[in-house]
C-alpha cells in the first residue's frame, strides 16, 4: 500500500465531526491543545489513522500468507 501526495491534496479533503468519550482530565487537556493549536489535533488524528490503516494492511497480508 502506498499513499501518494496527490491523495493528500486539499481538494480531496472533507471535514468530519468526531465525538469521543474521554476521562474529564484528558478531555480538558485536549480542549486546551485545541484552543492553542487547532491544526495539531487534525494532524495527530491523520497520523493515528494512517498508522491504523498501515497496521490493518500488514495484518491482512500476513494472514493471507498463512
Amino acid at each position: 500500500m502506498s499513499v501518494s501526495r496527490d491523495m493528500m491534496a486539499t481538494s480531496d479533503r472533507s471535514f468530519v465531526n468526531v465525538v469521543v468519550d474521554l476521562p474529564k482530565e484528558l478531555a480538558a487537556d485536549v480542549e486546551d491543545v485545541r484552543r492553542r493549536d487547532p491544526e495539531f489535533l487534525g494532524r495527530a488524528i491523520q497520523y493515528v489513522l494512517a498508522r491504523r490503516i498501515i497496521f490493518e494492511e500488514l495484518t491482512a497480508r500476513a494472514s493471507e500468507r498463512r
